[in-house]
């Protein structure tokens, strides 16, 4: 795939911000036809750049977010310990990461005592050996 150029970078930038923009409104705000801006986005898309369209929930329903910071146990993996946390729904997404701390997890709740027992389950997970937990107190850029 060629390199995103300025247009490509403002198209994504246009959608990250609202996702239902229609071509014409994307087309219209980079200067381009219609039809150029949706061979860009399918060029995109098939390069994987943009990987889905999708919904961000507004501020109405915010959920409690916080990031959870694991360090395995000693003889255990990832492998041995994902497999438990993808099964709780409030696990929003996990990263494997190099560093004192091995796994790194935003999970959602919907109150401080439901962040406190996913805490504390997470704990309790076998290959676990400690979770430090960063509670979000407020998002301040998102581009997801």
């Amino acid at each position: 795939m060629k390199a995103l150029d300025d247009i490509d970078r403002k198209l994504i930038a246009l959608l990250q911000d609202n996702a239902r923009l229609s071509t014409v409104a994307l087309a219209k705000a980079v200067g381009l036809s219609r039809s150029t801006v949706q061979e860009r986005l399918q060029r995109l898309e098939n390069a994987g750049v943009i990987a889905q369209y999708t919904v961000r929930l507004g501020s109405g329903g915010d959920p409690l977010q916080a990031w959870l910071l694991l360090r395995y146990a000693d003889g255990f993996s990832c492998d041995d310990v994902m497999p438990s946390l993808a099964r709780l729904p409030q696990v929003q997404q996990a990263f494997s990461v190099a560093g004192e701390i091995d796994l790194v997890v935003l999970v959602c709740a919907d109150t401080p005592g439901q962040l406190a027992d996913l805490r504390e389950a997470i704990a309790m997970l076998k290959g676990v050996d400690d979770v430090t937990t960063l509670t979000v107190l407020r998002t301040t850029l998102d581009r997801r």
